[in-house]
């Protein structure tokens, strides 16, 4: 198992980050593709609970919230708003026991997925994207990893265990503590601000557990332990963006509200 997610990892990471370096519409293919199958497994997930959720609406969804952060069409309440006289309109039709909930299921999956993963897009369009999206995806990958580690080691006292039974408290230090001295560094090569690179590396560490912790919020109320098996050694490719949707959401508010 280690030898497949080692293995997983040496080919993503690249990828990943080499999308960021060139940006533009190689970074948006990158995105909205791991997005839309992030997606479908949370339509799949929630179907295997049986619900009767609408994935083709959903992904379409995803598609145009991700197209439209893009191109900054302003155009987002259209695109809400279409979403759901479609999805109303083909409830119309198809409606019947357990429509409701697979109806809400399936917005609320496309706003999980696509109203969270719009801000790599967002944060990469920012001036210095390149590097604060870099920051971002390294330090949530080094809370993951101090978490994963220290945890594994050390870890005693269990941290939301009704939720996620393996998080303890120390894994949890060790993620914050690993993405803050991470952030500490880079941001020195980079001549950000010693406050900046602490408070940034801070919050990275405190949201990205959040983000891991409300995908197994929904691994444990539909029953599945991974969201996929796609990513060998790692489960699926909601399991590796989980933490990177808040990591995401907090670095581009950050950059906008408080280090510009």
């Amino acid at each position: 198992m280690l030898k497949l997610r080692i293995a997983s990892a040496l080919v993503l990471i690249p990828l990943i980050l080499g999308s960021v370096y060139v940006g533009g519409l190689f970074f948006f293919v990158i995105v909205i593709v791991a997005l839309l199958l992030a997606g479908y497994e949370v339509f799949e997930m929630a179907r295997r609970a049986g619900h009767r959720v609408q994935p083709i609406l959903g992904l379409a969804l995803i598609a145009l919230l991700l197209c439209e952060a893009q191109w900054r069409m302003d155009a987002l309440r259209e695109v809400i708003a279409a979403a759901l006289v479609v999805s109303l309109g083909v409830g119309i039709f198809r409606h019947g026991a357990g429509w409701l909930g697979g109806w809400a299921l399936t917005l609320a999956g496309a706003l999980y997925v696509g109203g969270l993963g719009v801000y790599f897009l967002l944060v990469r369009a920012l001036p210095e994207g390149m590097f604060w999206t870099t920051a971002a995806l390294v330090s949530a990958w080094a809370a993951d990893t101090g978490a994963y580690v220290v945890g594994k080691r050390i870890g005693q006292r269990g941290f939301f265990t009704s939720i996620s039974p393996k998080k303890t408290w120390e894994g949890a230090l060790g993620g914050l503590l690993a993405a803050t001295l991470l952030m500490l560094g880079i941001g020195w090569l980079a001549n950000v601000p010693l406050a900046h690179r602490f408070a940034f590396g801070l919050g990275i560490g405190i949201v990205a557990p959040l983000g891991d912790l409300a995908e197994s919020l929904l691994k444990r109320q539909t029953g599945v332990k991974d969201s996929s098996n796609l990513v060998p050694g790692h489960g699926g490719i909601l399991d590796r963006l989980d933490s990177l949707l808040f990591a995401a959401v907090f670095a581009y508010y950050y950059l906008i509200w408080i280090y510009r």
